[in-house]
């Protein structure tokens, strides 16, 4: 072989080492810039979901805010006037000579008698007294002899392990769940009976709810409904897990469970 033709095939295989060298290069250019992209995707997608979070933190402190201020404005601004007018009205049935203004106060004793039981209904339902004098389960009861009294939907409460107090934001945030859940099945379940179960074990505590309603298609409400999103979020704020089963005849069934073990 001659000087010229060792040449080109040197300049050939340089010129080939060259082409494939420049391919990897690019090649690797490019997958370490899609890692780059995607690694920015994914921090912006974070940054999103934090905002969020925090988005969805604010609004509901500022709910339960609100919610404790109608609650107490409820109890003793209204609540007292209203048991003001029940003691006038029962002056005027005992002083009155006619027979039918004695009825009519009489009457309207009773209904007095009426709103004032669900003032207090709804003053418990914004802020539950019990909830922070005796703990969850006996809360959670609280509600559903409420409920009970108007014979719309029957709840049956059930507790196993002994009740233990934890963290108060926790204890409300799980309240807010099911009674979320209660407020769901009395609107659109159609359900009869609704049952709460409460297991207390070592730190963690798991709630079952469960009704036996006409239940909802799962998939439809992920894409078009907001208010399972919002249970989610609740429960992953205090570190919960939340998940819910649900078909159509079949009823709906939730669980919570929080780890005390976890944070």
């Amino acid at each position: 072989m001659n000087s010229g033709s060792a040449d080109v095939v040197l300049v050939y295989f340089l010129g080939s080492v060259g082409m494939i060298l420049l391919a990897g290069g690019i090649f690797f250019f490019f997958i370490t810039y899609q890692k780059r992209l995607l690694q920015k995707q994914l921090e912006l997608n974070q940054i999103r979901q934090d905002q969020q979070q925090e988005i969805l933190r604010n609004t509901i402190q500022a709910q339960e805010k609100e919610r404790k201020r109608i609650a107490q404005d409820l109890h003793d601004e209204v609540g007292a006037m209203l048991s003001v007018v029940k003691l006038n009205v029962a002056r005027i049935e005992k002083k009155s000579e006619e027979e039918k203004a004695k009825v009519l106060a009489s009457e309207t004793k009773t209904y007095l008698d009426e709103v004032i039981t669900q003032v207090r209904g709804i003053s418990r339902a914004l802020l539950p007294p019990s909830l922070e004098k005796l703990g969850l389960f006996f809360a959670l009861e609280d509600m559903a002899n409420w409920v009970n009294k108007s014979e719309q939907l029957k709840i049956v409460c059930w507790r196993s392990g002994e009740q233990f107090r934890f963290d108060r934001k926790k204890e409300l945030a799980l309240f807010r769940i099911v009674q979320e859940l209660l407020n769901n099945a009395i609107k659109h379940s159609g359900a009869k009976v609704l049952n709460i179960n409460v297991r207390f074990y070592g730190k963690s505590i798991a709630i079952v709810v469960h009704d036996n309603g006409q239940g909802f298609n799962m998939e439809e409400s992920l894409t078009s409904g907001l208010g399972l999103k919002n249970l989610e979020s609740r429960a992953e704020m205090i570190g919960a897990r939340f998940k819910m089963s649900s078909a159509p005849t079949k009823g709906t069934r939730a669980v919570i469970y929080l780890d005390g073990n976890e944070g």
